[in-house]
């Protein structure tokens, strides 16, 4: 694997605008599938008359349900997709917190508000990291809400620079155990970028620590031929086009030896381990979630 390699952002930057599919992932958790709103910070981040649109359930008193339903049913199960996902992360972050983890990365955080909503999250090190212009709009929008936990961003230009280096000069600690969340960006690089990616943290990484990544899988689309020429279009005319697939035994044999895949499901299995009311849309099950532990070293 080239050391050199680095991610291509994958992401355009739109006058300093985070992605938008960040600004989706954002609403589908601030808007979530109930009563109980899975991520009250997002109304804060999102542009105003999208937070608008989140927090109108709020608003709307017995017509809510209509509301929420129109919105989920519209996004062709893009909103449940989302809300699964992320409480099946939250899930496994959870168990990491109390193994022991006391240090957290995101990658690609984006909009990503676990260190605020989170109560688990106190006493613990979070580091985000991102693009300087996502990180800067993240922040002016995040305005004073106090964190639950001590986030530290790490500005990284993927295009340039190493985030590993980046890392080691925030303070991360290669020594001590950490989860590292990788949620809805390795579909947009290319395989090359998801293996510098994977080298760069499994060298930061001691024994005991988790990855928890999302990936898609080759050929899962909706709709026949149809879906498989539509929707990578879609993705293209946005600006943000498809590209890294895996497979199941494919990711695990790529991590191996240094780590072992422990957990590794579709939408359908979020929701069994999780007990969530949202439903698993077929439209996404491409879109997988793995849960990989760094191995003890051999004596």
């Amino acid at each position: 694997m080239a050391a050199q390699s680095r991610w291509t952002y994958y992401v355009p930057m739109r006058e300093g605008l985070p992605s938008g599919t960040s600004f989706v992932v954002s609403f589908a958790r601030g808007l979530g599938v109930g009563d109980e709103v899975l991520d009250p910070v997002a109304r804060d981040l999102l542009p105003p008359w999208l937070g608008r649109m989140a927090d109108a359930p709020r608003r709307l008193g017995g017509a809510a349900p209509f509301y929420r339903n129109a919105l989920r049913l519209t996004s062709l199960g893009l909103i449940d997709h989302a809300v699964l996902r992320t409480q099946a992360i939250d899930t496994h972050l959870a168990a990491a917190l109390r193994s022991g983890v006391d240090q957290v990365v995101i990658l690609g955080a984006g909009l990503d508000a676990r260190a605020w909503r989170l109560p688990a999250l106190e006493s613990t090190t979070v580091f985000e990291v991102d693009h300087p212009a996502t990180q800067q709009y993240k922040r002016r929008r995040i305005g004073r809400r106090t964190p639950r936990a001590e986030v530290r961003y790490v500005a990284v230009d993927f295009e340039r620079e190493r985030f590993s280096e980046r890392l080691e000069r925030a303070g991360f600690r290669s020594a001590a155990p950490s989860m590292w969340i990788w949620e809805g960006v390795a579909m947009y690089l290319p395989l090359s970028a998801i293996r510098d990616t994977l080298e760069q943290l499994t060298r930061l990484s001691a024994a005991g620590s988790e990855l928890a990544m999302t990936y898609r899988v080759p050929g899962m689309l909706p709709f026949g031929a149809l879906g498989r020429a539509a929707i990578p279009a879609l993705f293209q005319a946005a600006g943000e086009p498809l590209k890294g697939t895996l497979e199941p035994d494919h990711l695990a044999s790529t991590v191996a030896p240094e780590w072992k895949v422990v957990y590794d499901d579709d939408a359908r299995g979020w929701q069994k381990l999780t007990g969530s009311v949202a439903d698993p849309a077929r439209s996404f099950l491409g879109e997988r979630l793995a849960i990989a532990r760094k191995n003890m070293k051999k004596a």
